[in-house]
């Protein structure tokens, strides 16, 4: 037990705490007039230096969904993660794909574990992981935000909408 309890300490002091102001935006990226892409973007004003945050999924065949998540940064980012309440997206958004200087990871997902992932990040807020930064967003984010992801992921899933993207 006091292993764990050491090594808890040890996480929580490898990470500096960067105070930084968080814009929080929805993505809405459409096809035909129909949601193709839906997510969160959060841009961290750090000491003058922007740096934005992607994160966002498209529908694919089945109960998966292919979820990217991009950073944007002047500086080179080697690691970022966004951790919610129970999920941490690099533990289930395996494929990071190298960049000169973006940070990028793409995978296919399970739509349930991203409806959590995203409805935590929603209600609760999540802690953004950037090299050895960690960004707060506090909970609950802006309620147009919200409406607008909610509106977008409710959309790009109905089902009336298959047969016109085969066309």
């Amino acid at each position: 037990m006091n292993k764990i309890y050491l090594t808890l300490i040890i996480f929580v002091f490898s990470f500096k705490i960067a105070l930084a102001s968080v814009k929080v935006n929805s993505i809405i990226k459409l096809d035909k007039n129909v949601p193709e892409e839906c997510g969160l973007s959060f841009i961290f004003d750090h000491k003058d230096n922007l740096t934005e945050a992607m994160v966002y999924v498209k529908k694919t065949e089945g109960n998966n969904t292919l979820t990217q998540f991009k950073i944007i940064s002047k500086n080179q980012v080697e690691n970022a993660n966004i951790i919610t309440a129970s999920i941490e997206l690099n533990k289930i958004v395996t494929q990071k794909i190298k960049s000169e200087q973006n940070f990028f990871m793409s995978g296919e997902t399970n739509q349930d574990s991203m409806s959590i992932f995203f409805q935590e990040i929603l209600i609760g807020g999540a802690n953004v992981l950037i090299d050895q930064s960690s960004y707060e967003i506090k909970g609950p984010i802006d309620s147009k935000v919200r409406l607008e992801y909610l509106f977008c992921t409710g959309e790009m899933f109905l089902p009336n909408y298959e047969s016109n993207k085969n066309e």
